[in-house]
């Protein structure tokens, strides 16, 4: 039996759901592609994130954050689980899907993404699961998972 296919949301609803998740959240939708900006606090003791959502139907959604500027720690190279240019990696492949609700996908997983971050900075350690491979080529690129040095036995 062959399924129906799924309809993508509309730009300007994902935009009207982010807003109503997140009041002071601002964007447009302009030609095909959602842009979005909006203040993310991870739990009462994290700081406030600014964030910025990028997403174009057919495409994955690209999350940065643009303040404050996200740190390393002083023992490594790269940000963990990152995509280029170090954009969020927030899912597996096929985990989100264009009929969903950004509002209730993608926004819970930045601020978890975000928590994971706070704690590796203090830990060194990343707990927020995940893949640890890097993608090259011209397909939608996987994580950048930092390399770390196995541990002594």
């Amino acid at each position: 039996m062959a399924s129906t296919p799924t309809r993508a949301v509309n730009l300007t609803r994902q935009l009207i759901a982010i807003r109503a998740t997140l009041p002071t959240a601002t964007g447009r939708v302009r030609r095909g592609e959602l842009d979005c900006l909006m203040c993310i606090r991870p739990s009462p003791a994290s700081q406030v994130y600014t964030v910025r959502l990028l997403y174009r139907h057919g495409r994955r959604p690209r999350i940065t954050v643009t303040d404050p500027q996200l740190t390393l720690r002083p023992d490594a190279h790269a940000l963990p689980h990152v995509y280029a240019g170090d954009e969020l990696c927030l899912y597996y492949p096929g985990e989100w899907r264009h009929d969903m609700l950004l509002s209730a996908t993608i926004l819970p997983w930045i601020a978890e993404w975000l928590i994971h971050y706070e704690l590796w900075l203090i830990s060194g350690h990343w707990v927020g699961g995940g893949s640890g491979y890097t993608y090259i080529g011209t397909q939608d690129p996987g994580c950048v998972q930092q390399a770390t040095k196995p541990e002594a036995a």
